[in-house]
């Protein structure tokens, strides 16, 4: 008897000690790696959110450490190396895992533990206001009449926009010569550079480029007109059936206790519905999406195995194209 009063008090010890972890986390500062240059969708989209994270995070900050290089992998692998308490935290997105598929990474999409989907929003294909396409069918006449000549930039070789405007290309057979960054906010300054003939981005990429005149959008890649560009037209609209876009959220290491993860989950979630972050979300032309860490979890094991069938059925890639 005397063995079982133990085991209880050791059990419930266990649970309250779990209990009050989640609830006192954090205590120090949180910090989160966006596996890309400043100044991209991804760290626009973070440091909105960290703008707002004090309020409901102990007052503790969250740190955005910017850690560009090879795609993402740099990064990730970086983050792979942190403690699994919930301190270093990854902007987990569409093109991390499309990277899985694309390259022979040291990384799947059962690496990373959802915490939250923040935003998730539909690609687009940006020109400068000088260029000669006017519409998106400019530029894909264009590129059928004169094949791998256009260059079309993007965030990173084997990312979201990249195979975004791979399948998009595939979709309306034509042929474009496409050029890598490392990020999004490079890939719209190398176009407001003249350096690129346009470039595949999602919001908030190139948003003030072209409120200021300096870009134009041809074509939004989703089911609807984003509230940002009320005036473009998607690709569905000008005849070409065809939607894919970005998502961004946030990942935590595998490990990290299921505590933990409410902790940040709940606190991440305040902070995509503060009315100062949902203010410069607006002023970004980001689309919320929630979706929490188990709806979440399966929707990236879907999207996952969408970009491995499409990547492979096509032998495109470092990974599958062999």
């Amino acid at each position: 008897m005397k063995g079982k009063q133990v085991l209880i008090a050791v059990l419930l010890g266990v649970v309250f000690c779990s209990i009050a972890l989640g609830a006192d986390f954090p205590t120090r500062p949180v910090t989160i790696i966006v596996p890309y240059s400043a100044g991209g969708a991804t760290d626009l989209i973070f440091r909105a959110v960290a703008s707002v994270f004090p309020k409901y995070s102990n007052g503790q900050p969250l740190v955005v450490n910017n850690i560009p290089g090879a795609g993402a992998v740099t990064g990730v692998m970086e983050f792979l190396k942190a403690k699994p308490d919930g301190y270093t935290l990854l902007s987990i997105q569409a093109a991390i895992i499309t990277k899985t598929h694309w390259s022979e990474v040291k990384f799947t999409v059962d690496d990373f533990v959802p915490v939250i989907n923040i935003v998730h929003d539909p690609s687009y294909i940006l020109v400068r206001s000088d260029s000669p396409y006017r519409t998106l069918t400019d530029l894909v006449e264009a590129a059928r009449k004169n094949p791998e000549t256009i260059t079309l930039g993007n965030g990173g070789a084997g990312g979201g926009n990249h195979l975004v405007a791979v399948a998009f290309e595939e979709f309306v057979g034509v042929k474009f010569v496409h050029v890598p960054f490392e990020g999004g906010g490079p890939a719209i300054t190398a176009l407001v550079g003249g350096h690129v003939d346009a470039v595949i981005g999602a919001a908030p990429e190139g948003v003030t480029n072209v409120q200021s005149g300096q870009l134009r959008v041809l074509g939004v890649l989703g089911a609807n007109r984003l509230p940002v560009f009320p005036d473009v037209p998607t690709a569905v609209e000008q005849g070409y059936d065809f939607r894919l876009g970005m998502w961004r959220g946030v990942a935590a290491p595998r490990g990290t206790p299921l505590e933990i993860v409410k902790a940040l989950h709940d606190i991440f979630y305040k902070c995509i519905n503060d009315p100062e972050f949902l203010a410069k979300a607006k002023d970004l032309g980001c689309m919320i999406s929630y979706m929490d860490s188990a709806t979440y979890q399966k929707f990236m094991k879907d999207q996952s195995q969408f970009w491995e069938n499409l990547l492979k059925s096509r032998r495109l890639g470092e990974k599958y194209g062999k």
